[in-house]
């Protein structure tokens, strides 16, 4: 594949030359849209780390032109502004592990040029937002989706860097490889829901010089229940197993549930290989953990079982009680993972809402990483 690359200076340029007055009337048409948000988050460790402890005041502003020719602009721009910590770089580097923090005040999410057909082609060259199998959050590149052919969607995408942002935390667009190699990413997803019922998700990833990935998710849901099943492999360059130490690996899911009223009762279980594998295919995002935090998931010879309850009343109140146990190899063999999930959600109306969680970690013993932590997360957010 070749690298897509498009100035959205560029291209705002010519369609302004090919009509000014046109050009006007889709930006003064477009549609604009917004969030303001207030976050604080409370982390107890345990042992000799210390506490984290920080709240931030958030802002998201989106908006969109109406279409000219078909083409339209896309922007997005979120800005957090730290307003207490417990201790010193608590909001810049958030907590322990894998707490990425807020490294920026502000950033451009998306900018992106669009071009869309009714016949079912959609095209979006700049910064935009993804939510395939492996290519979530925020991502630099190009994406391509082809709906022709009823019930199926094909897409393709480049990404050639990625960042995460949003009331908890934000991080600046890289290249999450960028140690190892500056080339991106190439996804090919295809979604067939022909059948009632039923979702295939066949799909190839492709980081060049690195790995190649390829899998099949397969989801079933009717009235009362359902099952989703996932199962990828990776096989990496002799070069990054070398860089890496890891080896050609896989990873499975399978998950089933159950609904009653206004409850849904769900089991899983993700495997992954004893050989590694399967964490690089996390580099530009993933969507099989079911945690808030699930720090061991894709760990090499990771075993995870987790079940959990939601039940939700009228789409105004939502809460989940989720627990899961990991077994997985590290700096020893069979070392382990307990993580809780309590997540409360409640409506007031379209535009106000209130979120707060609480998660307990229990860290194995021998893990000297990080230590078992308790964490207490609140947000209030106001859309309009």
């Amino acid at each position: 594949m070749k690298k897509i690359a498009m100035s959205l200076g560029a291209a705002t340029l010519l369609t302004t030359t090919l009509s000014a007055n046109s050009v006007s009337d889709a930006i003064t048409n477009g549609f604009f849209e917004g969030s303001v948000a207030l976050y604080a988050q409370t982390q107890q460790n345990k042992g000799t780390t210390k506490d984290n402890s920080f709240g931030n005041a958030h802002l998201k502003l989106k908006y969109n032109t109406d279409n000219f020719y078909n083409f339209s602009l896309g922007l997005e721009g979120k800005g957090n502004l730290k307003i207490a910590e417990k201790y010193s770089k608590d909001w810049e580097n958030g907590a322990v592990p894998g707490g990425d923090g807020y490294k920026n005040n502000g950033l451009l999410t998306q900018a992106y040029l669009k071009y869309e057909l009714e016949q079912g082609f959609i095209f979006k060259a700049g910064r935009y937002e993804s939510e395939l199998a492996w290519l979530t959050d925020y991502q630099q590149g190009a994406i391509v989706e082809i709906d022709a052919i009823p019930a199926v969607l094909f897409t393709l995408a480049y990404s050639e860097k990625t960042a995460t942002s949003d009331i908890d935390e934000s991080s600046h667009f890289d290249r999450p490889l960028e140690d190892y190699t500056k080339k991106g990413v190439y996804a090919i997803e295809i979604k067939d829901e022909a059948i009632e019922g039923f979702v295939f998700n066949p799909y190839y990833y492709q980081i060049p010089d690195a790995v190649k990935f390829y899998g099949l998710k397969v989801a079933y849901e009717h009235e009362f229940g359902g099952a989703n099943l996932e199962y990828a492999r990776s096989n990496l360059t002799s070069k990054y197993r070398s860089f890496s130490g890891n080896d050609n690996g896989y990873i499975a899911h399978a998950e089933v549930f159950g609904k009653a009223d206004i409850f849904k009762l769900t089991g899983g279980a993700i495997v992954t290989s004893d050989k590694g594998g399967a964490d690089i295919m996390t580099t530009y995002g993933d969507t099989i953990s079911p945690f808030k935090d699930g720090n061991q998931n894709y760990t090499k010879d990771a075993r995870t079982i987790y079940a959990s309850l939601n039940a939700n009343i009228e789409e105004r109140f939502d809460f989940t009680a989720l627990y899961g146990y990991t077994r997985y190899d590290d700096q020893v063999s069979g070392m382990d993972e307990r993580e809780l999930n309590l997540i409360f959600e409640y409506n007031f109306s379209e535009e106000l809402a209130l979120g707060l969680a609480y998660v307990k970690v229990k860290a194995d013993s021998q893990n000297n990483k990080y230590n078992g932590y308790d964490k207490y997360l609140a947000s209030i957010e106001y859309k309009f």
